[in-house]
């Protein structure tokens, strides 16, 4: 019975790795996607997509420019899971979209407990959150950070 123990367990560990093998069909990718609030990406699948599922439609949006390339806007900094599945229902892509509200060459400036974000190219550009550009303005003479 002890040497059936060790086969046994090595089989159900291969099954194990199989069945996970196939819930990540894109091999070598991420699982993230990242996106700017404001700006879009796009995402090769590997086969026709026939249903997509997105978690959060406040965070991202998702349109289908054909049948394998999905095209992910960024709508508002935050996470949601995606996933897209082909007509006979095999995941063809699983990630968590993620929006940010700088790119990568974007500067966050602290001044104590301040924070200022900047959007940078050859000039950086203060990217002004939804939520600070509908605040009341602040009293004459205050210091703007």
């Amino acid at each position: 019975m002890r040497r059936f123990l060790p086969t046994f367990v090595f089989v159900l560990a291969l099954s194990g790795s199989a069945a996970a093998a196939e819930i990540v069909p894109l091999a070598g990718a991420s699982t993230e996607l990242p996106v700017v609030a404001g700006q879009a990406t796009h995402l090769n699948l590997g086969g026709a997509a026939r249903d997509i599922v997105l978690g959060d439609p406040t965070v991202a949006d998702v349109s289908l420019v054909n049948q394998r390339t999905l095209v992910v806007l960024g709508k508002r900094p935050g996470v949601t899971s995606l996933m897209v599945f082909s007509p006979e229902g095999r995941p063809l892509a699983e990630r968590l979209i993620v929006v940010s509200e700088v790119g990568p060459t974007g500067v966050t400036v602290y001044r104590g407990s301040t924070a200022s974000s900047y959007a940078c190219a050859s000039q950086c550009t203060r990217v002004t959150p939804a939520a600070a550009a509908s605040a009341t303005p602040a009293a004459p003479g205050a210091p703007t950070p």
